[in-house]
């Protein structure tokens, strides 16, 4: 058994976000309702700073849209058909401002939901959509984790529509998940490489870690969160690395509270293992280094 370290991982910089909005298609162009919903080319202009592009410089994450980021929109006001209210929008540059635009069914005070990155949306029974957050198939990779992982959440709101045309307010994006770079030493304070890294709640591998989570979205974001310390399944977060490394994995996890974890990790020389005690916030960004313990 390795004795357990309390390690702080202090948060060191929120991922400020923002984004925008628009999608969806109707092939005749009519209304889809009696509110006078038609397909609209809906843009969100000077949408400032998101995650779709980080940088890390050890302390901080930067962060631009890269052009033609997708991002996941769902109209939470009309629900007259969910394969009507969906649909991805696009990044016109690349910048940490940037507009968005798409086709959105859509008509004045309509409140339209955002999601990166983007992903379907679940129909529920109610013919509502969810979304759908997964931390499965991490690659430790500070682009894959920025562009696959890191999940941002917002609201916008229609404010004005021509016959073929339709402006929104800009949305705010807040962050859903805590972002991790991990690095790891032995008890003589030597760099382990890592070529797979495993985590699980406890203090082995047996508890699992959670890594999905249904997401309801809300008109009012702040409504809307990742609760700490989800249930874990039987299974640990894996993350198998292309190339055994020592200059740290990075990884997305749902935020968690006074959480004991337990890591593993493994190279050509063997298993290394230890745990930690740790809280991890949505949006901050968390570098820490551990101590592991060579397993015999």
């Amino acid at each position: 058994m390795n004795k357990m370290q309390n390690i702080t991982l202090t948060a060191l910089t929120a991922l400020c976000v923002s984004a925008v909005l628009s999608a969806c298609s109707n092939d005749d162009g009519q209304a889809i309702d009696g509110d006078g919903r038609n397909v609209r080319q809906l843009t969100i202009a000077e949408v400032p700073l998101s995650r779709a592009t980080l940088t890390d410089n050890t302390t901080t994450l930067g962060a631009a849209w890269k052009a033609g980021d997708p991002i996941t929109y769902l109209n939470l006001t009309s629900f007259t058909d969910i394969t009507m209210n969906y649909g991805t929008l696009t990044a016109a540059s690349g910048s940490a401002t940037s507009s968005f635009s798409g086709e959105v069914c859509c008509i004045t005070e309509d409140k339209i939901a955002l999601l990166y990155p983007a992903t379907p949306p679940i129909t529920s029974v109610e013919n509502r959509g969810k979304f759908s957050i997964s931390l499965a198939h991490q690659t430790g990779l500070l682009a894959d984790m920025a562009k696959d992982f890191h999940y941002v959440y917002g609201v916008a709101e229609v404010t004005s529509v021509t016959e073929t045309t339709a402006t929104a307010t800009r949305a705010e994006m807040k962050p859903l998940l805590a972002a991790c770079k991990f690095t790891f030493k032995d008890k003589n304070d030597n760099p382990i490489p890592v070529g797979t890294l495993s985590i699980s709640y406890g203090t082995d591998l047996s508890a699992g870690f959670p890594q999905t989570y249904v997401l309801v979205p809300n008109a009012d974001p702040a409504q809307v969160s990742v609760p700490d310390n989800l249930p874990p399944t039987g299974t640990p977060l894996h993350i198998t690395l292309d190339t055994e490394t020592t200059d740290g994995v990075y990884v997305v996890l749902f935020p968690i509270n006074g959480q004991v974890l337990f890591f593993s990790v493994t190279n050509s020389a063997g298993t290394y293992t230890g745990t930690a005690s740790a809280t991890l916030k949505a949006g901050r960004y968390y570098p820490a280094t551990m101590n592991l313990e060579k397993e015999l």
